[in-house]
Protein backbone atom coordinates (compact mmCIF):
# COMPACT_ATOMS: atom_id res chain seq x y z
CA UNK A 1 0.00 0.00 0.00
CA UNK A 2 2.38 2.39 0.73
CA UNK A 3 4.30 2.01 -2.38
CA UNK A 4 1.23 2.96 -4.48
CA UNK A 5 0.33 6.11 -2.34
CA UNK A 6 4.24 6.53 -3.03
CA UNK A 7 3.96 6.12 -6.79
CA UNK A 8 0.71 8.31 -6.96
CA UNK A 9 2.48 11.06 -4.96
CA UNK A 10 5.46 11.42 -7.48
CA UNK A 11 2.96 11.59 -10.31
CA UNK A 12 0.82 14.29 -8.56
CA UNK A 13 3.85 16.36 -8.12
CA UNK A 14 4.95 15.71 -11.78
CA UNK A 15 1.66 16.55 -12.84
CA UNK A 16 2.15 19.60 -10.83
CA UNK A 17 5.55 20.66 -12.38
CA UNK A 18 4.81 20.00 -16.17
CA UNK A 19 1.70 21.12 -16.60
CA UNK A 20 2.89 24.89 -16.09
CA UNK A 21 5.65 24.13 -18.18
CA UNK A 22 3.44 22.91 -20.85
CA UNK A 23 1.37 25.71 -21.45
CA UNK A 24 4.39 28.30 -21.01
CA UNK A 25 6.21 26.09 -23.99
CA UNK A 26 2.42 26.36 -25.99
CA UNK A 27 2.25 30.05 -25.41
CA UNK A 28 5.75 30.85 -26.33
CA UNK A 29 4.78 28.77 -29.52
CA UNK A 30 1.81 31.31 -30.68
CA UNK A 31 3.45 34.28 -29.64
CA UNK A 32 6.13 33.08 -31.62
CA UNK A 33 4.02 32.19 -34.35
CA UNK A 34 2.59 35.41 -34.44
CA UNK A 35 5.36 37.48 -34.27
CA UNK A 36 7.75 35.23 -37.66
CA UNK A 37 3.90 35.68 -39.48
CA UNK A 38 4.04 39.22 -39.04
CA UNK A 39 8.07 40.01 -39.77
CA UNK A 40 7.56 38.13 -43.04
CA UNK A 41 4.27 39.51 -43.77
CA UNK A 42 6.10 42.16 -46.13
CA UNK A 43 7.82 39.64 -48.23
CA UNK A 44 5.62 37.27 -48.88
CA UNK A 45 5.67 33.95 -47.64
CA UNK A 46 6.25 30.75 -49.37
CA UNK A 47 5.73 28.03 -46.73
CA UNK A 48 4.93 27.95 -43.16
CA UNK A 49 5.19 28.95 -40.02
CA UNK A 50 5.08 25.88 -39.18
CA UNK A 51 6.77 23.53 -36.30
CA UNK A 52 10.07 22.22 -36.65
CA UNK A 53 13.08 21.04 -35.15
CA UNK A 54 16.70 22.61 -36.40
CA UNK A 55 19.27 19.52 -36.37
CA UNK A 56 22.08 21.04 -36.52
CA UNK A 57 25.10 22.73 -39.34
CA UNK A 58 27.49 21.80 -40.40
CA UNK A 59 28.60 25.41 -41.70
CA UNK A 60 30.35 27.55 -39.55
CA UNK A 61 27.71 30.09 -37.48
CA UNK A 62 25.23 28.33 -36.70
CA UNK A 63 23.60 27.31 -33.57
CA UNK A 64 25.37 24.16 -31.98
CA UNK A 65 22.10 23.19 -29.81
CA UNK A 66 19.29 21.47 -31.43
CA UNK A 67 16.23 23.05 -30.69
CA UNK A 68 12.33 23.07 -31.12
CA UNK A 69 10.88 26.02 -33.02
CA UNK A 70 9.20 27.88 -36.06
CA UNK A 71 10.45 27.50 -39.41
CA UNK A 72 9.05 29.89 -42.40
CA UNK A 73 10.13 30.35 -46.35
CA UNK A 74 9.88 33.82 -48.02
CA UNK A 75 11.30 34.67 -51.05
CA UNK A 76 13.55 35.88 -49.38
CA UNK A 77 14.95 34.39 -46.98
CA UNK A 78 14.73 30.59 -44.70
CA UNK A 79 14.28 31.97 -40.91
CA UNK A 80 13.89 29.36 -37.92
CA UNK A 81 13.31 30.84 -34.41
CA UNK A 82 13.81 28.99 -31.25
CA UNK A 83 10.96 28.57 -28.74
CA UNK A 84 13.59 30.68 -26.47
CA UNK A 85 13.71 33.61 -28.91
CA UNK A 86 17.01 32.90 -30.92
CA UNK A 87 16.66 33.21 -34.51
CA UNK A 88 19.03 32.67 -37.81
CA UNK A 89 18.39 32.96 -40.95
CA UNK A 90 19.56 31.45 -45.06
CA UNK A 91 19.20 34.17 -47.67
CA UNK A 92 17.52 31.95 -50.52
CA UNK A 93 20.12 33.46 -52.93
CA UNK A 94 22.90 31.43 -50.99
CA UNK A 95 21.04 28.14 -50.74
CA UNK A 96 22.59 25.76 -53.42
CA UNK A 97 20.93 22.85 -53.31
CA UNK A 98 17.95 20.88 -50.64
CA UNK A 99 18.24 16.90 -49.56
CA UNK A 100 16.29 13.99 -47.56
CA UNK A 101 18.38 12.60 -45.28
CA UNK A 102 17.75 9.74 -42.84
CA UNK A 103 21.37 10.66 -40.97
CA UNK A 104 22.81 13.89 -40.74
CA UNK A 105 25.75 14.59 -38.37
CA UNK A 106 26.16 11.08 -37.43
CA UNK A 107 22.79 10.92 -35.92
CA UNK A 108 19.64 9.02 -36.70
CA UNK A 109 16.75 9.93 -34.89
CA UNK A 110 13.34 7.01 -34.62
CA UNK A 111 13.65 6.92 -38.70
CA UNK A 112 12.89 10.24 -39.14
CA UNK A 113 14.15 12.24 -42.55
CA UNK A 114 16.09 15.51 -42.20
CA UNK A 115 15.55 18.04 -44.51
CA UNK A 116 19.28 19.14 -45.47
CA UNK A 117 19.50 22.71 -46.83
CA UNK A 118 22.92 22.95 -48.76
CA UNK A 119 24.83 26.21 -48.59
CA UNK A 120 28.38 28.07 -50.02
CA UNK A 121 29.97 26.94 -46.53
CA UNK A 122 28.39 23.39 -46.05
CA UNK A 123 24.37 22.21 -44.89
CA UNK A 124 21.83 22.87 -41.98
CA UNK A 125 19.09 20.38 -40.94
CA UNK A 126 15.88 20.16 -39.90
CA UNK A 127 12.86 18.45 -39.18
CA UNK A 128 9.61 18.99 -40.74
CA UNK A 129 6.13 17.50 -40.72
CA UNK A 130 6.03 17.07 -44.78
CA UNK A 131 9.35 16.86 -46.27
CA UNK A 132 8.17 16.43 -49.89
CA UNK A 133 6.58 20.11 -49.79
CA UNK A 134 9.48 21.50 -48.34
CA UNK A 135 11.83 20.30 -50.78
CA UNK A 136 9.04 21.76 -53.56
CA UNK A 137 9.12 24.89 -52.35
CA UNK A 138 12.95 24.90 -51.82
CA UNK A 139 13.99 23.41 -54.94
CA UNK A 140 13.01 26.54 -57.27
CA UNK A 141 15.29 28.43 -54.75
CA UNK A 142 18.53 26.27 -56.14
CA UNK A 143 17.41 27.72 -59.32
CA UNK A 144 17.78 31.56 -58.86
Amino acid sequence: MFVVVLVLGILGVQVLIWIPIIFWFRRRSRAAAAQLAAELESEGVVRGPEKGVYRGATAPGYPMVCNNGLIALSGRRLLFRTLTGKAFEIPVASIRGVRLAKAFKGAVVGGREHLVVQIPDGEVGFFVTDNPAWVAALTPATHR
